[in-house]
């Protein structure tokens, strides 16, 4: 992402942005904030305190899910249709034959 498209995203000019990047002030919290979930991770993470999100942690499927382009957030949704349809006719037929 460009510093013009993040800006447009959190309302700021994008010369603030690269003022931020360049150390040539300090980031307010509010922008680290804002920062943070227009990119779907933690603001600890932002800051350097902790790893990227654990892929294996199933409350961080959001964050992950942000970090996708377009073209792969329409396949995971296709594939969470998949595997609805795939449960609901899996519980039919349980409730239909029974144990």
């Amino acid at each position: 992402m460009t510093q013009s498209e993040l800006a447009k995203l959190i309302g700021i000019s994008q010369q603030e942005i690269s003022r931020y990047e360049n150390g040539e002030v300090k980031a307010p919290i509010n922008y680290i904030i804002d920062l943070a979930n227009c990119c779907g991770v933690s603001v600890d993470y932002i800051l350097g305190r902790n790893s990227r999100a654990n892929e294996n942690d199933p409350d961080n499927i959001l964050s992950l899910y942000n970090l996708l382009d377009k073209n792969n957030k329409l396949r995971i949704l296709e594939r969470i249709q998949t595997l609805l349809e795939l449960q609901d006719s899996r519980t039919q037929k349980y409730k239909k034959d029974g144990p």
